[in-house]
């Protein structure tokens, strides 16, 4: 008898005699109780045990089960660099959703979404237009392994990783979400025109408003980005009905 088999017998015994006592429970009310023979107890049982996860679709999976695949993932290269994955963080449901592109050596180290420099400077966007990860916010990325020395992730390992990103956007369900980058734009909307091109404007991902902006790294790197980047944020903003706090 395998393990799942003496599961399924003993759930069915104890729902045997979970019945036998609603019997008398009926009985005392003058209703006719059920019959044992009128119940296929094994059935029943085997309804209630666990569902084993196909690691090959992710499709139905919970939130932690998700995180599960993610942590024991190996369908790309990425998987043999990495430290830790980053699955992301936030709040769920969350108003809007943030998607960069992929970890750097800080979120390796720590597991966490968006937590360097660049990170720090995302959450200063968010304050500005007074949403916050703690309140209102999930931050997540195409990638869930860092790619060596902050390479951009490749075809490949956008393949096999962004079916992850696609089930977490339909458990995180935001209202809005802001792409950060030309990856992540690129990968989620299925284009190859940069964010200059894409900035300015909303798009939709499975009925899902969507803003794309540069990233906190580039603009970090370059402050001429900042107004553009303030003025995307602004249409999120609107879009939420949520004040604006000064300039990012």
């Amino acid at each position: 008898m395998t393990a799942d088999q003496a599961k399924v017998e003993a759930l069915a015994y104890a729902l045997k005699q979970f019945v036998d006592v609603c019997d008398e429970a009926e009985a005392l009310v003058g209703e006719k109780p059920l019959t044992p023979s009128e119940v296929d107890f094994q059935a029943l049982a085997r309804t209630m045990l666990p569902q084993t996860i196909d690691p090959q679709s992710i499709q139905g999976t919970g939130l932690k089960q998700l995180q599960h695949l993610v942590e024991y993932c190996s369908k790309c290269k990425l998987s043999g660099t990495r430290s830790h994955t980053v699955f992301g963080e936030g709040v769920i449901p969350a108003r809007l959703m943030v998607i960069g592109e992929g970890p750097g050596a800080e979120e390796d180290a720590t597991g966490r979404a968006f937590v360097g420099k660049a990170g720090k400077y995302l959450d200063s966007w968010l304050g500005a237009i007074s949403m916050s990860r703690e309140t209102n916010v999930y931050i997540a990325n195409i990638v869930k392994c860092r790619p060596p020395e902050n390479r951009n992730p490749e075809s490949d390992e956008i393949s096999a990783c962004i079916p992850y990103l696609k089930r977490q956007i339909q458990l995180v369900k935001p209202q809005i979400i802001l792409l950060v980058g030309s990856v992540a734009s690129q990968a989620l909307l299925e284009t190859t025109d940069g964010v200059g091109k894409l900035r300015g404007r909303f798009f939709r991902y499975e009925g899902i408003p969507v803003v794309a902006t540069y990233h906190p790294a580039g603009v970090l790197r370059n402050p001429e980005l900042k107004r553009p980047v303030w003025e995307d944020l602004k249409k999120v903003a609107a879009y939420l009905a949520t004040p604006l706090n000064g300039r990012s």
